[in-house]
Formats: structure tokens, sequence, C-alpha cells
């Protein structure tokens, strides 16, 4: 990298030594302005490419250098010091508190410079006010001030050096920013409107050879001449008041609405930034899953051991769920939603899974159809590896969500075909499927409307109907039976019965207690991410128990509640009920 930082570290009067005074004009996107801008948005991505691999000290130390180098090319040989040459514009201060943020770490001024500075800096390289030509110094020293407080704050952030912005950096940065307008105001106001009363003489600073000093262009007409609208703003509406024998002016309400601009262009940086940096993860964890995927494959092949890909990892689990200390953390978070959570359910059984909110049902059943990724363990479908047999996992699933995520500008047979589509299912065997359904569910008048018409009902049997297109062997449903009325109800619960007795496997979460009760035949409660207990309805009429007192003992005492014994007491009322039915039957 000795190049690299070689090419940092060239005299601004570099150019001018191998080319000479060349070249037009850096304004009004001429080819050399444009080639300024175009150089400005590739090299931050060139350098992040280059290091963003390296450990951080590493990049700490090249954004550190990169700083250096800017605040050695601001104060360049030529340089002359005055009340006009202070680095209080607002790229030239950008270079120089970036170099302070680097060496000390400051944090509160870093992200004035990362939300107001790089801006500024934008809003400069696309209005320069620089003439000269570019291999002058002059250019150099503007392009090399612009292109550091671009991409030294920017780096700074995606190279991990500093953290992303929340509200409370916001408001830093706005204080920061408030403050350094005060301070260019005053001393703009100062220096161009300061006059004698007692002499009625106008002092003309500005006779000794002093530029003109005008920090932030709040003095000059430089915006103004660029737009328009803020000319009555600013000569309508003046401030004048006197300090001693000094008249100031100040042209107040255009300063405020150059700040509010900028206050405003701060809040839409911060979103452009959150959306780039959101881009920029979903890219990252895109490639990783893709790597991860690559390892799985090959890891996948060797255990097959010469077998077809598309056949089960583990055979003996064909006719099966089958849920191995499965447990998941959501990213940012070290609270288990689900704790090491191991289930198998068998063909033919209609099983039910009940919890308090909250409990884990609906991650269970997400990471179970593969919409959510599993932190630690296995989940099988027939025997298919769900994380490493996704897609022929998926084709045994059929699934009924919690939330209604159709198309509702198709027609009811449209995305049933389209599902079905998805899942290759012939075309005899879909209108089949099809008609068969819309009659158990009586919507052969709706299936040919849009879906936006259905009721809540309507929507929720026209998702049974998808999720059944496809015969799966394992059919799970989230919550199917919320907010539907008892014909609506009833139909689902004879269907999901109905697809058991074929030797499938029906899965499914729900609420009310006495539906789970009189149609599972085996249900799981869980609680707090923990299984508490996975049992018949038989067994536990037999120990004494409802499933309700069950359920309410596990919600409020957790997967640790202690239950007393009951099951003499239960045995002796079922003696009692058989003896008086056997008296009645005689």
């Amino acid at each position: 990298y000795i190049l690299f930082y070689l090419m940092a570290f060239m005299p601004i009067y570099a150019a001018q030594v191998f080319f000479g005074l060349i070249g037009d004009e850096a304004k009004g996107f001429t080819v050399i302005h444009r080639i300024y801008i175009y150089i400005t948005f590739l090299f931050p991505f060139v350098i992040y490419f280059v290091f963003r691999h390296h450990s951080l000290s590493d990049r700490k130390y090249m954004l550190l250098m990169l700083a250096l180098s800017g605040f050695i090319q601001y104060f360049d040989i030529d340089r002359s010091f005055s009340i006009t040459s202070l680095p209080l514009h607002l790229c030239n201060t950008a270079i120089v508190l970036m170099f302070f943020t680097y060496v000390f770490n400051l944090k509160g001024v870093f992200y004035f410079t990362y939300l107001v500075n790089v801006l500024g800096a934008l809003f400069a390289l696309l209005m320069p006010n620089t003439e000269s030509v570019w291999t002058s110094m002059d250019s150099m020293v503007f392009y090399y001030n612009h292109i550091y407080a671009i991409i030294l704050p920017i780096l700074g952030v995606s190279l991990g050096v500093f953290e992303r912005p929340n509200m409370k950096l916001m408001r830093k940065a706005i204080i920061a920013f408030t403050v350094y307008v005060v301070i260019a105001a005053t001393l703009d106001g100062w220096f161009n409107n300061s006059a004698s009363l007692q002499s009625n003489h106008v002092y003309d600073y500005y006779a000794e050879g002093h530029d003109k000093v005008d920090y932030f262009f709040l003095y000059s007409d430089f915006f103004v001449n660029k737009f328009s609208w803020a000319r009555p703003i600013k000569y309508n509406f003046i401030w004048r008041f006197q300090v001693g024998d000094t008249l100031m002016t100040y042209h107040y309400m255009y300063i405020l609405t150059v700040w509010a601009i900028f206050v405003v262009c701060m809040f839409a940086m911060w979103g452009f930034y959150g959306t780039i940096y959101k881009v920029g993860d979903s890219h990252q964890e895109l490639l990783r899953r893709k790597r991860l995927m690559r390892v799985d494959k090959v890891q996948l092949l060797k255990e097959l051991d010469g077998r077809s890909p598309k056949e089960p990892l583990h055979p003996e689990g064909a006719h099966m769920i089958k849920i191995n200390h499965f447990t998941k953390r959501y990213s940012g978070s070290d609270r288990k939603a689900v704790d090491d959570l191991t289930l198998e359910i068998h063909e033919g059984e209609v099983f039910g899974f009940i919890g308090h909110n909250g409990a884990g049902k609906s991650t269970t059943i997400k990471s179970l159809v593969g919409i959510q990724t599993i932190t630690e363990g296995s989940m099988e479908i027939q025997g298919y590896d769900i994380a490493r047999q996704p897609l022929e996992a998926k084709l045994n699933i059929g699934y009924v969500s919690d939330n209604h995520a159709v198309y509702e500008k198709l027609t009811g047979r449209e995305y049933v075909s389209y599902v079905a589509e998805l899942y290759m299912v012939n075309e005899k065997d879909k209108n089949e499927r099809i008609e068969k359904f819309t009659k158990m569910f009586h919507l052969e008048d709706a299936i040919d409307r849009e879906i936006k018409s259905y009721s809540h009902g309507m929507k929720q049997k026209l998702m049974v109907i998808s999720a059944l297109i496809h015969n799966p062997k394992v059919w799970v449903l989230d919550e199917p039976l919320t907010g539907l009325d008892p014909t609506s109800s009833y139909q689902i619960k004879e269907c999901m019965r109905q697809h058991a007795n074929e030797g499938n496997i029906v899965f499914f979460s729900s609420h009310v207690i006495e539906v789970v009760e009189k149609i599972c035949d085996r249900v799981a409660i869980i609680s707090g991410g923990k299984l508490c207990r996975v049992c018949t309805p038989n067994e536990l009429k037999k120990e004494g128990y409802s499933l309700e007192e069950l359920y309410l003992k596990y919600a409020t005492e957790g997967a640790d509640a202690v239950f007393e014994d009951r099951s003499e007491s239960a045995a002796q009322e079922v003696a009692a009920t058989t003896g008086d039915k056997n008296e009645d039957e005689e």
C-alpha cells in the first residue's frame, strides 16, 4: 500500500509540475468537473473493498493517514493566515475536524462531519467556486479539501471505525452545526457590516488588502445567485443593531433558512445512509448464506454417500416431522425465542401446538416451513433437512400462515393455479382439486372473483385450498381458526381431520383450547420458548387434568410448573361414571 499512501500525500503542485497549466475550469459540468465528481464517488468504494477485510487497527491506521494527508494538504505552502482564511468554511472545517477526530476518537465531532460536512462538500463539488484550470494549485486544493470531506466520514462508518448514527447522535450533530452557523454568521456580520457611528465613517477592513470574510457563504450572494428564490428572503428580512460604535447588519431570515435547509438535508442524509447500509447488509447476508450453502452442499453430498440429493438425508424419518434440539435467537438479541425444542410428529396425526402469546409457537412454525433460519439444531420434513434440503422439504409442506398474504388483484382460481404451478401440479390434478375444495368450502360463486372482494373467512378458505393443492404429506397451520365464523371453522376442522385420516400429518397452533382438545391426537404445550409437555387428551383425563388447566399452569409458572397427583381420584371418577352408565343401560 506504499503507492496508495504516496498518492495520498502527493503535493498539491505535483499535477502542475508534471503537466503544466492545462485543462479547462473545474466548474459548469465540464469534462474535468465531471471527472472530479466521478472520482469522488468511486474512490470510497475502492477503498472500502480493498480494506474491508483488514483488521480494525489496519482500517483505523489507513483512515488516520488519509485524515493526516488532508490536514497537511489544507495547510499548503502558499496559504496565508488572517481572519479571512481560518478553517471555517464548511469543508475546511471538516478537514481539520476529521484529523482531530481520528487522532483523539472524538465521536461527538465525527457525526457533525458525517451528517453535515459530507452534504456541504457534495454541494460544493456540484457548484464549485473555483475558476482555475484543473492542474493549478487552486483546483487541487479545492478538490483535495472536498473529496476528503466526503470520503473520510463515510469510510469511518462503513469500515466500522465509528458506529452508525442514531437519534441521540443526530441531535448532537444538529447542535454542533448550529454552533458552527452562529460562529460563521457572527464573523461574517462583524467584518462585513461594521461602521463607526461617532465619526460617521464606514471602516473599510478590506482597504488593507484582506479578502472578503464569507464563511459558509452567509454574507455573499453565492447561494442567492444560484437559487433566485432566496434573494427576497435575504434582502427583505434584515436585522440591524448597535454594538458600541459598531452597527451590525444580519440577514437573519436568510441565515435561518440556510440552517433549516441543511437540518432537513441532514435527516435526508441519515435516511439515505440507512437505506444504503440496509442494502449493503442484505447483500453481505446474501453472500454469507451463499457461502454456507456451498459448504452445506458439499457436506450434504458427502453424507448422502452417493445417493441422489433429491432423496431424504435421513430416510428413517421419511414418515414424520422431526425437530432436534431446535433453538432460535433473533439477530441483535441474546434471548432465545425457542430453547432446545425436540419433537416428533408421525403420519396420520393431528398434532396441536399451544402456548401463550410470545411462547414460541409461530417462531417454531416459521422455521419449520423455511421462512426463518435455524440458530441451532435441525428440523426434518419426511426425512428432508429443512436447512440443507429446503426445496425437497418444502415440496412436501402445505402452509397456512397467520395472515392473508395473497395477491388480491387475482381471482381465487388464478391464485390457486399460480400456487399449483409453483408446486408443479399437473393440470388434471389441479382442476380436480380446485373443484373438490371449492365445493367443500362452498366457494363456487366466489372462486372466479377478485380476492380483494373476499371476506376474512373466504380468504382463509382460499389459503387452505392453496396449501392443499399439491396434496402435501405435511400440512402446517398457524392459528387457522382465528376470526372465523362457526361454519368456516367447522369446515376447516373437518378438512384437517380428513387430511390426517389419509395418512398425512397435520400440525397446527391455536389458542382455542376446546378445539385442540377435541380434534387432536396429541398436543404439545410450549411456554417461554421451552417445551413443557407432550400428551394425548386421554392421558390428561387419566391424570385428572383438563388441557385448559395444563395450559394456564404452564403459562403462569413456566416449564417448571409442578402438578399434584390426581390420577387416583380421576380413576374413581371414571369408574363411577362407567357404573352409572351400566345402570342406565340395564
